[in-house]
Formats: C-alpha cells, sequence, structure tokens
C-alpha cells in the first residue's frame, strides 16, 4: 500500500526567534511571579514541577562547602540556609526580595535557626573583606554572569575559600511523570546550553571547576570557583 507523502514544514529564521522571544518572556513572567506574588507557592511548585528534585539539586552544593562560615546569594524561601544551619554553618544570605526575605526568615526562625538574612544585591556585599569561608549560590539567574557580583564575591572570601554555584538541574525520562515534566520544561525553557560553554570570562582571580551530580531521577551541573591568592 501506497503511504501518503510527508508534508514537510518549513519554519522560517524570524519565526524561530519570535518563538524564543515569547519562550524568554514566559520564563521571565514566571520567575518574576514566583519571587513577587506567587512567592508563598515557590516551595511547592518548585517540588512538583521538578519531581522533588529541586532540593536534592540544591544540597549538591554542600558537597563542596569548605569552612563554617558560608553566603548564600539568593536564599529565596530559605530551604537551603535552614539545612546549612542544621549541619552547623554560620549562614548569611542575600536576596533582593523583600517577599522571599520574609519567608525565609520565618522558616529559619520556625527552625531555630540564627542565621542572617539580608535584603540586597551581589553586586554590594555588606561584609567585609575575606570575611566567609565560602559563597555559595543554586539555579541564580542572570546576574551570576555579572562581573559586579564575582568581584563581590572574589573580595568576600577568603584565600581559598570556594564560590560554589549549583547552575541547572534537569531529569531524566525514567517514567511518565518525568517524561510529562521534561516537555513541559522544553516549552519553557527551549534547548538548555551546556552551562560549561557560557561567557565565564567575569570570573578573573578564580580557578574554575565544572562538574556533574546524577542519581536515578536527574542530573546537576555545578561550578566549583576557587579564589586565588
Amino acid at each position: 500500500m501506497r503511504q501518503p507523502p510527508r508534508l514537510a514544514l518549513r519554519v522560517s529564521s524570524a519565526t524561530i526567534r519570535l518563538i524564543d522571544r515569547a519562550r524568554g518572556s514566559l520564563a521571565s513572567w514566571i520567575f518574576e511571579a514566583l519571587y513577587g506574588s506567587f512567592a508563598l507557592c515557590y516551595d511547592r511548585i518548585s517540588k512538583f514541577f521538578f519531581a522533588g528534585q529541586w532540593s536534592v539539586w540544591q544540597r549538591t552544593a554542600l558537597d563542596h562547602l569548605e569552612g563554617g562560615r558560608v553566603l548564600e546569594l539568593g536564599y529565596g524561601t530559605g530551604d537551603l540556609a535552614l539545612e546549612m544551619c542544621s549541619r552547623g554553618y554560620e549562614v548569611m544570605g542575600v536576596d533582593s526580595s523583600p517577599r522571599m526575605h520574609r519567608i525565609a526568615r520565618v522558616k529559619l526562625w520556625r527552625g531555630g535557626c540564627q542565621g542572617t538574612l539580608l535584603i540586597g544585591s551581589s553586586a554590594a556585599l555588606p561584609l567585609s573583606d575575606g570575611s566567609v569561608d565560602a559563597v555559595v549560590s543554586t539555579f541564580p539567574s542572570s546576574y551570576i554572569l555579572s562581573e559586579e557580583t564575582w568581584t563581590e564575591a572574589w573580595r568576600v572570601l577568603r584565600i581559598g575559600g570556594s564560590f560554589v554555584i549549583v547552575l541547572s538541574g534537569r531529569l531524566l525520562a525514567v517514567d511518565h511523570r518525568s517524561k510529562m515534566l521534561i516537555r513541559f520544561h522544553s516549552l519553557i525553557y527551549g534547548e538548555q546550553r551546556p552551562t560549561a560553554h557560557l561567557d565565564w570570562s567575569v570570573t578573573p582571580g578564580f580557578d574554575l571547576r565544572f562538574e556533574r551530580h546524577a542519581n536515578a531521577q536527574g542530573v546537576a551541573d555545578l561550578l566549583i570557583a576557587r579564589k586565588l591568592v
């Protein structure tokens, strides 16, 4: 039996650019909503749409912390800050969102944590030179590629201290739910670029190392930057 002819779908470069812009606008809107009016739903949403792996990926940063005094950039709802506090770290944090600050403070208070959480910018950290052993940031936004962020991280770190960043995470297609979530992530974020291929020229004064942490359900990509003398 003859097969019907296949129709070739041709998409112009202009259409692709339009789709990319629309996808970028949607991702930005979701990010702003989660850090704004939907901040109270952040934990539940991240847990559901990443099949419980979001907090698992965050905690991969803890394997690379040295020393006792840690600064978290973009602490969000305070999950990682609370975990670090429970492990005996002296925790400080800076985040630009007043809503996240309120949520995180309550979470740390309920958890009996004495961490210091501030509202501020990664481009102007309210800490003295060489005052922390490590800086950590998980799933940061575009500020992580800012020269000001890296200059400030270098300033507040002691010599030999590390800037540990969980850059991205992705689910593995292990069951029907994860396959559906992967399709959703692709719709929102598009094809993920290898994070090691981003422009890291803003990181003078650091020795960079990329690592990948994997488990049965997903993969997290990390950047560990050690401050040089």
